[in-house]
């Protein structure tokens, strides 16, 4: 029988990765440069229109903080959800440290399928590699709470794994039936890689105008680089291609 990871399950899992990622320092503190810069392009884009006050975006799955702490500096405020306690503590943590709390919306502990906040509260929206370690059911949720929190002419800018990564193609005769480009991945040891954290779907770009349906513009696009050597062994591969989606989307 086919398993993929469950909420509680997803929950435990990165509650888990960031108490490592904290014992051993080794957590992202740096902001997503595909998603920074498809914000920016963005941003830069709404110049010449008038705003009735700042802008309010969310991150779904924030982590540490990085790419809030980056949008803050925009003067933009800032609101994040994520499953992990711990990572809310060092959101909030980093952005007290960097002199932005005034920037800070809220900072909740909720699964991005089911985020508890109104319709229509926000002018942007972003996540980084977090839907893609989602459930089918919870990954097609996340992404109507997307359409469901953005005001109408939000952003969404997503950083999510493409089907011609190493990992996929090497593992793809594992892919989930009930769900072709997911695999299930784990090998109980540092729980830090994509191949230990359970749930992954590698996405064609086919699926987003679904996913996204009834959004002005849906745009995804393909960024492929290959890690060092040096990496791609500690990851156990010769050579290790990541191969990502950044989407681009307008309600």
């Amino acid at each position: 029988m086919e398993k993929t990871t469950s909420a509680s399950e997803n929950k435990d899992r990165w509650e888990a990765s960031f108490e490592e990622q904290v014992a051993r320092q080794a957590y992202n503190t740096s902001p997503v440069e595909a998603v920074v810069r498809t914000v920016a392009y963005h941003l830069r884009g709404l110049q010449s229109t008038s705003s009735s006050g700042p802008l309010h975006f969310l991150e779904m799955g924030c982590g540490a903080g990085p790419n809030l702490i980056w949008l803050a500096q925009k003067n933009i405020k800032v609101s994040g959800v994520d499953v992990a306690p711990t990572a809310l503590g060092l959101a909030k943590k980093h952005l007290e440290h960097a002199g932005l709390t005034k920037h800070l919306g809220e900072l909740l502990e909720a699964s991005v399928s089911d985020v508890p906040l109104p319709d229509a509260s926000f002018d942007g929206i972003i996540e980084a590699c977090v839907f893609q370690h989602l459930n089918r059911h919870d990954r097609q949720q996340a992404f109507k709470e997307v359409s469901r929190l953005l005001k109408k002419g939000g952003v969404f800018v997503g950083y999510m794994l493409d089907v011609g990564h190493s990992v996929y193609q090497a593992k793809k005769h594992d892919q989930l039936e009930s769900d072709p480009g997911t695999l299930v991945l784990s090998d109980n040891k540092s729980k830090m890689y994509l191949t230990n954290i359970g749930t992954s779907h590698f996405f064609r770009a086919q699926e987003f105008d679904s996913l996204l349906h009834g959004f002005s513009i849906v745009e995804p696009c393909l960024t492929t680089y290959y890690l060092p050597p040096t990496e791609a062994k500690r990851r156990g591969y010769d050579q290790y291609l990541q191969s990502m989606w950044t989407l681009y989307a307008v309600k």
